[in-house]
């Protein structure tokens, strides 16, 4: 999982603390996270999450 947000992300490196693991499963729906958005809720990240092991799939599949 972590492999696929770095690669679908472009994040610099694959040691992530939970948070920004977070933070970076919530980013894939869009989530902007300023500061006055406040943290993503459980529908965002439900959705994400399964947008992510969709994501992740696809790479296992060998990208088709």
């Amino acid at each position: 999982m972590v492999r696929g947000l770095v690669i679908r992300l472009k994040l610099t490196t694959a040691q992530i603390t939970l948070g920004e693991f977070w933070g970076a499963v919530a980013r894939l729906g869009g989530f902007i996270g300023r500061k006055s958005d406040g943290q993503p809720g459980w529908q965002t990240l439900w959705r994400d999450w399964s947008r992510l092991q969709d994501l992740c799939w696809r790479v296992g599949a060998g990208g088709s």
